[in-house]
Parts: structure tokens; C-alpha cells; sequence
């Protein structure tokens, strides 16, 4: 979730706090993983399905499809500090999901 109104702009900070607050507390950062390493085998899956449904180029490897998926979430950050305007976070996310989702040649 892009932190482009004030309620994802809100939990968009929360989370920072929490990944932050993560990296000093042993216990914390175990559950923080747990539920990230969660989300990121949600995600392969959904890659791995679309793959079989036939959405993208059979040659697409759903390991790092699903890495730059969740790479893009770093605009987040980018947006919130205004390094990157949310517009042209949003065209790049746009062209990578064109490309990922193009039909197969």
C-alpha cells in the first residue's frame, strides 16, 4: 500500500516504527519476520498461479518476480521522505506490472 492519502500515509509510518522498533528487539524482529516471510509466500503464490493461468511469459522466474513485486513496496519510503512524487511511483509500478503481465510471445 503506497502512502497516498493521510489514512495509508498514517499506517505507512506505523509500520516504519514497527520494522524499526523490530531491528533492536530479538523477539519483535522474529515475529516481524514470521509474518513477512508470510506475505512473501502469499505473494510467490499468486506469481506461480498466474504463471499457470498463463498471464505472463512462461519464462519468468517466480522467485525473483515475486522479489521485485515486493521491492516496488519500497516506494513507500521514497514517497513519504519526497524523493519520488507519488504519481511517477505509481507509472512505475504501472510499466512493471504491463511488462510482468504481457502475453506470452
Amino acid at each position: 500500500m503506497l502512502p497516498l492519502r493521510p489514512d495509508a500515509r498514517a499506517t505507512s509510518r506505523m509500520n516504519a516504527a514497527y520494522v524499526l522498533e523490530a531491528m533492536h528487539d530479538p523477539t519483535l524482529q522474529r515475529q516481524v519476520g514470521i509474518g513477512l516471510r508470510e506475505g512473501r509466500a502469499m505473494v510467490g503464490r499468486l506469481i506461480r498461479q498466474a504463471l499457470e493461468d498463463g498471464h505472463m511469459p512462461a519464462d519468468r522466474d517466480p522467485d525473483i518476480e515475486t522479489d521485485l513485486i515486493l521491492a516496488l513496496t519500497g516506494f513507500a519510503t521514497l514517497i513519504e521522505l519526497d524523493v519520488v512524487e507519488p504519481q511517477a511511483a505509481l507509472a512505475a509500478i504501472d510499466q512493471h506490472l504491463d511488462r510482468l503481465f504481457r502475453p506470452a510471445a
